[in-house]
């Protein structure tokens, strides 16, 4: 149990965004709060570090932070790679955008949360920590 608690304390995050000032705020606000980041600049990117990461350690990242508008290869197309992948399918997405109709265009998406744009930096940490607490004791009994 002492190893899940030190999990917790640092938990590791793919942060899937296209504009590059906004991933680097969400990034700053994510590891200020102890946790550790891997950007990516689109879903095709995204899905590429995901595997690597994964690859590396089969319980992360923790969660996903997603950007569901991005050209080339958007947050939908993303997250229904994500789902086809046994092994990542789990993983916990909070999607986040400016579209006003997100909660709507989210449901067939099944992510964890989903939260508005501009992100208020509390509740991003809050709803991150809390998908990668609920992923980890999900995996902890497999």
């Amino acid at each position: 149990m002492a190893g899940l608690v030190t999990g917790f304390a640092s938990p590791h995050v793919l942060l899937v965004e296209d504009d590059a000032d906004t991933r680097e705020v969400l990034k700053l606000i994510l590891e200020s709060d102890g946790m550790i980041v891997t950007p990516a600049q689109d879903g095709l990117d995204g899905l590429e570090r995901l595997e690597q990461i994964h690859d590396r350690d089969p319980l992360m990242p923790c969660a996903i932070v997603l950007d569901y508008m991005m050209p080339r290869f958007g947050g939908a197309q993303f997250r229904a790679r994500q789902l086809k992948n046994p092994h990542t399918a789990d993983v916990p997405v909070i999607l986040v955008s400016a579209v006003s109709d997100l909660e709507e265009r989210a449901k067939p998406l099944h992510p964890f949360a989903v939260l508005q744009k501009p992100i208020d930096p509390d509740e991003l940490t809050a709803v991150v920590r809390q998908a990668s607490e609920t992923y980890l004791s999900g995996r902890e009994h497999d």
